[in-house]
């Protein structure tokens, strides 16, 4: 029976186990609401592959006249599969450290920052992973929506870069997201926290923003009530230095028209669902986020804890997802 996360942590009597996901549902607002296929075991081999059919092009009906015969269609579907991703880290730590720790728990730090590390892996692959190019990852919604009728906005930029021209083209700008949200039925928009602050400016200025509040305590922002959702940064370490990437990528260079574009960033649009929208697979069970804590009981000077995750994210019906293109953000 597919689960979100949330209800896979009710299900767990592992209290640490709970913690874990806590801390995923808390620094992610997509794992909320992600509904997550739980079905997929190994058979025959050692791959977790999830099968499915994909919704391409929908039957239609048409009239006839007397005597004459309805011209046949078909809905046009695929058959597709995803294999499932395993990816989180580990961290050592000496059991010296644990036992002369006071009220600074070292052991709890080391092991929520391993949490943000995965979670913000999963964002950035969610978008941007690519299966062809890195065997490792599984595929995002940049590949996916590539060339489908719900990639809008590639003939031509729209400039929101700055006051004026977001006043400029207000109307271009909001025309552009609610032919994306009406096309997808879309239940969130997904961006990086340059392009949300000009679709909140944007929705404040023609009167469509709304805030509440979710189940953390956090602002939530919407309009019409679609989400807004800031899939934040993915951070990598080179050469001993942190390097932040926008998990949907901000200050893109295109040639449009024949001519070369800066500044531009995407805004992608989902429908949740696991019989006909975007959703998430996972193993058979409710285990999609396991953690495995270091025992300081047993012999050996350094202890390995590990965070890790098995999954992979699907779209089941093509119109239930889409991205616009080229908005001019910088």
């Amino acid at each position: 029976m597919p689960m979100t996360l949330a209800e896979m942590k009710v299900g767990m009597s592992d209290k640490v186990a709970q913690q874990v996901v806590d801390i995923f549902l808390r620094e992610s607002e997509i794992l909320q609401l992600l509904p997550f296929d739980n079905c997929v075991s190994p058979s025959g081999g050692s791959t977790l592959t999830y099968s499915y059919i994909q919704k391409l092009l929908p039957s239609v009906a048409a009239f006839r006249n007397l005597n004459s015969e309805y011209t046949a269609n078909q809905a046009t579907v695929q058959k597709k599969s995803a294999d499932l991703k395993i990816f989180g880290g580990s961290f050592q730590m000496d059991r010296v450290l644990k036992q002369s720790e006071g009220r600074y728990n070292n052991m709890a730090f080391q092991m929520q920052e391993k949490i943000l590390a995965a979670i913000s892996l999963f964002h950035y692959t969610l978008v941007n992973g690519d299966a062809t190019t890195h065997t490792e990852q599984f595929d995002g919604l940049d590949k996916m929506l590539a060339g489908t009728s719900t990639e809008f906005g590639t003939g031509a930029a729209i400039d929101v870069s700055t006051a004026a021209s977001l006043k400029t083209n207000a109307d271009q700008f909001y025309e552009a997201l609610q032919l994306l949200i009406k096309n997808t039925d879309a239940d969130a928009l997904l961006m990086n926290s340059s392009a949300i602050a000009k679709v909140q400016t944007l929705a404040r200025v023609l009167g469509y923003k709304t805030e509440t509040e979710e189940a953390f305590g956090r602002k939530v922002t919407s309009m019409d009530g679609v989400r807004f959702m800031d899939l934040g940064s993915h951070y990598t370490v080179t050469s001993g230095a942190a390097v932040a990437n926008a998990v949907v990528p901000s200050g893109i260079t295109r040639t449009i028209s024949s001519a070369s574009v800066t500044g531009l960033t995407d805004i992608y649009a989902v429908k949740f669902g696991v019989e006909d929208g975007f959703h998430g697979v996972s193993l058979t069970g409710s285990n999609a986020v396991r953690a495995y804590v270091p025992d300081f009981d047993q012999p050996g000077a350094v202890k390995t804890g590990e965070v890790e995750m098995v999954a992979a994210t699907v779209l089941k019906n093509t119109a239930h997802a889409g991205v616009l293109r080229n908005i001019k953000i910088a």
